[in-house]
Formats: C-alpha cells, structure tokens, sequence
C-alpha cells in the first residue's frame, strides 16, 4: 500500500505499522517490524499529534473520519499533510481492543493544485501584459526620437540637456521593462540536451559571484553520483543564477556581525506518485497509473529576512517585487522555465529568518 497503516492494541503498543506509514511519518528509523510491541509514542517519537490521537481513541474520544493533518517537519523537510480516517478498533462484544489510523500523503496533490492556481494567474496576467507592452512601445519609440532631436537642437543650453539626458534614460528604462514583459509571454521551448547538475550548480555559483560581491560563507551539500539531466543547461543556468543572485542581495543589506550563508543543495530524489485515477478491471481488481518518478532538487538556501507570510503567493507573481529597481519578472520567468522542464519551483521561507528555494526537475527515463 502506498498509503499509511498504523494500529496499536488497548495498552497503546504498536501491532501494525506499514512502509508507507514509515516513508510519510519519518519514523520509526529501521524496519517497520521492529516497532512492533513498542509504546506509540516512543515509535512516533517526531509526530506526536499521531500518537496522541491513537491514544484519545482507546479512551472512546469521537471518532475521526476524512479530517486533514499537517505533520511536524522530517529531518528539516517541508511539512506535509496528510488525509486521514480514525477509528476505534473493537471484538464481537464491541469492547475497544485498539486503534487504527489509515492515512494519505495529501502533499503531491497540494502541490499540484498550486502549480495549477499559479500557472492560470501567470496566463491571465501574461495575456494582460503583451497587450499593454504592445501599446507601450509605440509612444516610447516615438519620445527616443523626439528626445534625441531636442537634444541636438539644445546644443548650448547645458542644464536643459541634462533633463533631456535624465528623460532619455528613464524612457530606456521603461523599455527595457517592456522587453522583460515580452520576454515573459514568449512561449518557451526548451533546447534538451545532455546537462550535469553539479556543473550546471558550479557555473552558476561563478556567473553570480562576478555580478555580486559576498563576504559571507558558501556551503554546498551535493549528493554523490548525479544522474545527468535532458534540459535546456542555458536557460535552467539562468534560473539557478537568478535565485543565487536574489539570495546574495537578500543578505547584502544584513546588518554587519550578522551571519551570511549560502547553501546550495542538489539531491537526486523519488517524488511520490500523484494517483489520481485509478481503473478498475471487470475482474474487481484496481490498478493505478501513477509511477513515482526521480527528480533532481536544486537548493539555493539564505540567512537572509525571508520573505513574509503575506507575499509568499504573491512572490513568483509577475510585475510583483520588492525590490527598489527591478521588472518584478525574474522570478516568475523562472517559474516558466521550470514548468517548460515539467518541474516546480517551490519557495519554503522561514518564520524567523532565511529562505530556501527548489528546483524541482525530473529525470527523463533513458527508454522511450
């Protein structure tokens, strides 16, 4: 089963417990087996609202059915939520002899309603966008010319030139944010090819480290014997550049004494398969199309503020920033990307401080 099944009898000892209880609860470490005749709350030592729900059951509290749960972090992972049924476990007499908990790993199905939610925002607000960038680059083309004749004709008049200088760059900087915005609607077709992760990390570490300077320590965390990736290598570059960059000027603005610390992750990791429909044969048999599949997941991790509760959805928005200068599409220009890789980006921002960003991207089967 692919789901989780955890039971313990009337003196709260562990009878039952599943692989998939263990893969998505995080415990009990060693084989399921071993749990067995061990008080509950010693085997889910790291989620005790699950051992305490068992327990409340064998003392006759109400029943659970259908309800939702979102379990404690595992070993510095993203919390996850479950979908859950609970239920008393009684004899022929109907006297309670244990407890059983049946449950789900809602996380992949969250995600994925999110990606959905995301990706029909960026459509919408795309569409907006090459429309108002159409209508915007006439005018400007039209104020370079004009600005351009005023100021050979101000050829004596100094200070009146220099406003005509000062009008020029802003009406350039108003262009390149339109061309930012027409980049961002461009349909994207990624050129795949064979691409090493660690060396696609390393070189954009490099490109970033020559636009930023950084005083603080870099740490990298890279697992052994990568497979290599079917990507376009330029533009997930650019994606890994843009958030290494993003992370170095979160901490720039650190008050001195403060710790600065990059960390760049990349595992190769086996996503939970994402069932959502199943057939059923006309011999009553159920048989699933979901396959679990390999991804590699780039981290780029900082010690900077993070980002607030309140703009995290609203961060891979395009034209939203908070930045002083900036187009406000880099990030959402990378999310494209990604998604173009039929991958997710995934920001995971602390409470108190730093933030992690995720670069989800699956590993093409070698067969056809």
């Amino acid at each position: 089963m692919s789901s989780g099944v955890v039971a313990i009898d009337a003196q709260g000892e562990v009878v039952m417990l599943n692989p998939g209880a263990q893969r998505i609860l995080g415990c009990p470490e060693g084989e399921p087996s071993d749990a067995f005749g061990k008080p509950c709350r010693e085997v889910l030592g790291l989620q005790p609202t699950v051992a305490r729900l068992l327990l409340e059951t064998l003392d006759g509290r109400a029943a659970l059915s259908r309800a939702e749960l979102v379990l404690e972090g595992v070993r510095g992972e993203l919390e996850n939520t479950i979908g859950f049924t609970l239920t008393p476990v009684r004899d022929p007499e109907a006297e309670v002899r244990g407890a059983a908990i049946i449950f789900r790993d809602l996380t992949p199905f969250e995600r994925m309603d999110e990606q959905e939610r995301l990706h029909e925002r960026l459509a919408a607000l795309g569409q907006m966008a090459a429309g108002m960038a159409h209508e915007i680059r006439n005018p400007l083309a039209g104020m370079e010319i004009v600005t351009g004749l005023l100021k050979r004709r101000l050829t004596d008049r100094d200070e009146e030139r220099s406003l005509v200088t000062q009008l020029q760059s802003e009406a350039r900087s108003l262009a390149r944010t339109v061309e930012d915005c027409l980049e961002f609607v461009r349909p994207f077709s990624p050129e795949r090819g064979p691409t090493d992760p660690e060396e696609l990390v390393n070189e954009s570490l490099d490109t970033a480290l020559k636009r930023s300077s950084f005083s603080g320590t870099i740490e990298r965390a890279f697992d052994e014997e990568l497979p290599l990736l079917s990507a376009d290598a330029a533009q997930l570059r650019a994606v890994v550049t843009n958030l290494i960059l993003n992370a170095l000027e979160a901490m720039d603005g650190e008050a001195d004494g403060g710790e600065k610390r990059l960390v760049l992750g990349l595992n190769s990791v086996v996503a939970a398969p994402v069932d959502r429909s199943v057939r059923v044969g006309i011999d009553g048999r159920a048989a699933s199309d979901a396959v679990a599949r390999r991804e590699i997941v780039i981290t780029v991790s900082d010690t900077g503020p993070g980002v607030p509760s309140e703009l995290k959805e609203k961060i891979f928005y395009p034209f939203f920033t908070t930045k002083q200068s900036g187009s406000g599409v880099g990030l959402a220009t990378a999310q494209k990307i990604v998604a173009g890789h039929g991958g997710t980006l995934e920001l995971d921002s602390g409470t108190d401080r730093g933030c992690s960003f995720r670069v989800r991207v699956p590993v093409e089967d070698e067969k056809p």
